[in-house]
């Protein structure tokens, strides 16, 4: 797997996100990072080797398969991670010292 092969996970997850914000349902973007992950694999194979160098479509699709899930999973990987933050857990409260203890915003 070249380089420029694992540099296109960016590339697939910027085209999804691109789609989707074009209109494209949620539940259809893994299945265009598959796509995009195989058309990416076999460009890569055909401009830098050939595909006719020993390896042949299936190895190359598999790895454009391989491509797609990683980009998929990367997304909703790092969707998941941002999804466990609230509001609650964000918001500081600030109690200045000189408050007065009957003032109803401070807890004691």
């Amino acid at each position: 797997m070249e380089l420029i092969t694992l540099a296109s996970i960016p590339a697939i997850i910027a085209l999804v996100t691109l789609a989707k914000d074009l209109g494209l349902p949620s539940k259809l973007s893994p299945l265009l990072a598959v796509v995009l992950g195989i058309v990416a694999a076999v460009v890569d194979a055909y401009v830098t080797d050939g595909i006719t160098d020993g390896r042949s479509l299936a190895a190359v699709a598999v790895t454009g398969v391989i491509l797609g899930l990683g980009a998929a999973g990367l997304y909703d990987g790092a969707k998941a991670v941002g999804a466990r933050r609230t509001e609650e857990e964000v918001v500081v409260t600030y109690v200045p010292k000189h408050a007065a203890p009957e003032d109803p915003g401070i807890i004691s």
